[in-house]
């Protein structure tokens, strides 16, 4: 009985991870520079990678992902908005 770990995750809400980087920041290295491998330019993409990684960065902020889809229901007009079935943001009292 000894020999049976059971592991619990200490956050269940925290990304997937691949190496060390959370799997949306992964896509955004990974993407470009495959991209350079194909059109024989791996520098320049890497380069181009590296730079989009950093803005992906900072456009996350702290929040993560979670609080970049937070900030694009509340900041993009409904007609734009992937949350189009939500109650519309601009609206800031409800009466009922």
């Amino acid at each position: 009985m000894s020999g049976d770990v059971i592991k619990i995750e200490q956050r269940l809400q925290e990304q997937g991870k691949f190496f060390f980087f959370t799997a949306d920041e992964a896509v955004v290295l990974i993407l470009p520079v495959l991209i350079g491998l194909v059109a024989r330019q791996p520098i320049p993409f890497a380069i181009f990678a590296f730079l989009l990684w950093q803005a992906w960065k900072w456009l996350k902020g702290d929040g993560g992902l979670e609080r970049l889809l937070a900030a694009t229901y509340w900041y993009l007009p409904r007609q734009i908005n992937p949350y189009a079935g939500f109650p519309d943001s601009s609206v800031t009292l409800w009466r009922g």
